[in-house]
């Protein structure tokens, strides 16, 4: 079991603690026989302690709960090299706190779904295969941080293939689900290698994008969180990083997958809606742990005696 208080204890039990000690001190001093007061001070004692436990939130654990499941396997494929943090994102956001928060859109709205990540930069990583979890999902792209400056070799759209493949693979094993393939990055290639073809991946892909994030006018990329600048090399002033759509384009077309300019949350609404109305749910067994809220048995009880309260003042005029 867990709790998770609706409003923190430290003044719930303050609360609870004084009215139970007016209520008291009130009772005791009245002219009434001591039944009449013991009865009194039970039933206020019975109403706190129900509230402080329906305020205290504890939830069970399930295990293999079954859960309304989209057939869909959504796999993010994420550029995470230096040029990601060009500034050039919706003004001067940097391009991966634009991914960050659409991805977590997409997450959001295709709740349900399996979801994994990959990331690359100077080599491939699964961050997250395939799963139901998409909380877990969410804090692998917070793990996400800049590159070490002295770490960055360059850009490659070829490196995150073979694991995108594998993936896709597992993907397509499964019956009777859709496999969708986020492409994310600005396309800009800096290690002078040429593009493969993904054309080998089309056909494990269904329906997805290729998002392409930075503007042609480009962005610096700032690498700490002192200021310091990425600087060109030849000429010593800021380096500035632009987007490639003609390498995002081509990307896409091998995969017969939208592409996409991302300037904004919205410009893949349309995509996200598109997937989920070509879904359809299923019943499941969750592979996560789930847990299921236990107020109601308290809540019962506490209407009970609230209820009986109500008859007593009516009848007598007082509690």
């Amino acid at each position: 079991m867990i709790t998770k208080p609706l409003i923190p204890l430290y003044i719930v039990i303050p609360v609870l603690v004084i009215i139970l000690g007016v209520y008291t001190f009130v009772t005791v001093r009245k002219k009434k026989k001591i039944g009449y007061k013991i009865f009194g001070i039970t039933r206020i004692l019975i109403i706190l302690v129900l509230t402080f436990f329906i305020n205290l939130r504890i939830m069970e654990k399930e295990y293999n709960a079954e859960v309304e499941m989209k057939n869909l396997d959504v796999l993010f494929v994420v550029d995470t090299t230096m040029s990601m943090w060009a500034e050039d994102y919706d003004g001067d956001e940097t391009r991966m706190s634009g991914v960050l928060k659409d991805t977590e859109y997409i997450l959001d709205e295709l709740s349900g779904s399996n979801f994994g990540l990959i990331r690359f930069d100077n080599k491939s990583q699964i961050l997250a295969p395939f799963t139901q979890d998409h909380e877990t999902v969410k804090d692998a792209f917070s793990t996400i941080k800049i590159p070490d400056s002295d770490y960055a070799n360059g850009t490659s759209m070829n490196t995150a293939i073979e694991d995108t493949k594998a993936l896709l693979e597992s993907s397509n094993m499964k019956e009777k689900r859709l496999t969708i393939l986020f492409f994310i990055s600005d396309g800009e290639i800096t290690d002078g290698s040429a593009l493969q073809s993904f054309k080998e991946l089309e056909p494990l892909v269904d329906t997805g994008a290729v998002l392409g994030y930075g503007t042609a006018k480009g962005g610096e990329m700032q690498y700490d969180d002192w200021g310091s600048y990425v600087r060109d090399p030849e000429t010593g002033d800021h380096a500035v990083s632009k987007i490639d759509e003609s390498t995002l384009k081509t990307i896409a077309s091998d995969l017969d997958i939208d592409y996409i300019h991302m300037e904004d949350t919205d410009n893949v609404k349309y995509m996200v809606e598109s997937i989920k109305n070509g879904s359809s749910l299923t019943i499941e067994k969750s592979d996560t742990v789930s847990y299921k809220d236990t107020y109601f048995y308290y809540a019962i009880p506490l209407l009970i005696m609230l209820i009986f309260e109500a008859v007593l003042f009516i009848r007598k005029g007082k509690l």
